[in-house]
This record gives C-alpha cells, sequence and structure tokens, in this order.
C-alpha cells in the first residue's frame, strides 16, 4: 500500500503568475488534466489532499483518474479530500463552522475515511492544522487526540497524514506518540525532511504521515518527493514554477 499526502495551494501552481498561462485556473479543464498526470505520477493507493478545491473539481479529478472520494469540507475556505483505490465505507468531519468564532479548531480542515483494505478497514485521517496560531494547533490536537480515541473503536489501523504546520516539537506530535504512532519520515524514511524548499519559499518540515501501532511493523519505505516539476532550487526566472509550494510526502506499507 502507498500513501500520501500534498498541500496543493488550490491547485494554482507555485508561484502563480508563472504556472496560470500554462495550466489554467482551478476547475478548467486544462488545470484538472494537468493535476490529474501530477497525482497520477505519485502512484498512492490513498492520497490525502489539503489546501483543495471545490467538490465539483475534485470529483472530476477522481472520476479521471478512477479513484473514490471523501471530501471534507472547511469552515473557511481550503477544503480537504481524500483520494482513494479503495472503496469508502464511511466519512466523517472534524472541521465545523462555530458561529462564536472567527477562527474555529480546524478553520483549514479535519476529517476521516473508513477503508475497505481486502478483508480489513482502515482510518485515513486527514488533517490541516492553523499555519500560525500555536494556541489553536493545541486545541486542534486536542480534539484530534479525541477524535482517534473514537475511530479505534471502528479499527485499529489508522493512518494520520497532512499539513501539521508545526515541526515535531509541538504537542500534536506528543499526542500521537504517547498513543503509539509513528511517524513514517522518522522511522524509515532516514528522518525528518523539509516539505516546503523550493526556490522563494522559507524551509519547513510541516507535512507528515504516521501510522498505528498495528501497522507499524509493515512500514516499508518513506520519502518527500523532490522531483522535477515539484521543486526546484532556482533561480526563479519567467517560465519556471511548481506544481504546489509543498512537497508530497510518500510512504509504503
Amino acid at each position: 500500500m502507498r500513501i500520501g499526502t500534498y498541500n496543493v495551494l488550490g491547485l494554482t501552481g507555485y508561484p502563480y503568475e508563472e504556472s496560470s498561462s500554462e495550466i489554467g485556473k482551478p476547475g478548467e479543464d486544462s488545470n484538472t488534466a494537468h493535476f490529474v498526470r501530477v497525482f497520477s505520477e505519485l502512484n498512492c493507493d490513498v492520497l490525502a489532499l489539503q489546501e483543495g478545491v471545490s467538490i465539483r473539481t475534485a470529483q472530476h479529478i477522481a472520476l479521471q483518474m478512477g479513484y473514490y472520494l471523501a471530501s471534507i469540507p472547511s469552515p473557511i475556505n481550503w477544503p480537504g479530500h481524500i483520494l482513494s483505490k479503495y472503496s469508502i465505507l464511511e466519512s466523517r468531519v472534524f472541521s465545523h463552522l462555530d458561529p462564536k468564532q472567527e477562527t474555529p479548531p480546524f478553520s483549514r480542515t479535519s476529517g476521516a475515511a473508513l477503508l475497505s483494505v481486502g478483508d480489513n478497514t482502515l482510518w485515513a485521517v486527514n488533517v490541516h492544522l492553523h499555519p500560525s496560531n500555536v494556541d489553536l494547533r493545541r486545541q486542534e490536537a486536542n480534539l484530534l487526540k479525541n477524535y482517534i480515541k473514537q475511530l479505534k473503536h471502528t479499527s485499529e489501523d489508522i493512518v494520520v497524514l497532512g499539513d501539521f504546520n508545526s515541526e515535531v516539537d509541538e504537542c500534536v506530535h506528543k499526542y500521537l506518540v504517547d498513543m503509539q504512532f509513528v511517524n513514517a519520515m522518522e522511522t524509515v524514511g532516514g528522518g525528518i525532511q523539509a516539505t516546503m524548499d523550493t526556490v522563494g519559499i522559507e524551509t519547513h518540515c510541516i507535512d507528515h504521515i504516521y501510522v498505528s501501532q498495528s501497522l507499524a511493523p509493515q512500514l516499508h519505505t518513506a520519502k518527500v518527493i523532490r522531483h522535477p516539476g515539484f521543486r526546484h532550487d532556482g533561480p526563479q526566472e519567467k517560465g519556471v514554477w511548481v506544481h504546489s509550494d509543498h512537497l508530497p510526502v510518500i510512504a509504503e506499507l
């Protein structure tokens, strides 16, 4: 099984002023066709997307790829999606609008899909935590911990993946480790690596894949994708662009 996570920057390409003339706007046929090729190149059985686009656009992509799709709405403007070669038995949304909070927990997106994998089931939990508010990320971490405890009643096999917007020293990572999850890159990928380091972008290690204790012995490899088209070292010149400001993370079990 090959699982991946990718913050796709709304399918705009980066920088947008260089990419737009070649791939068009999100929702346009040329843009959809481009990202169908990009996601197909990753060749994942399960691919979690953050900072996504409209559900209709995601559905067009899933249909062209022949994948099942679970879409997770955003309370503000950043829906998430889970593309899966495995059938989806159930999906849950953790990100909800709160009229009393301008920025509610999981303001980007968070949710889960229960996948049918042979004779077993697997929860894929897609997270996109707040990019700048540490206190809000702490609140999101506590909520995520409780949601995972609930998911375990259905299946012990769980992957938690996405844009955590945090290095591994923050509480969300500590909570996952306390629950016997392991970080794929730390375990079989040679250590944590930058997932934002293309030219013009401040370097961060914030996109992660965690697998539950039941799946940890099956971890085989993990890597950050740095192929041409996904990143470049610069210089930033006219006509030079990449698919997103983030890099995909892939793990194989």
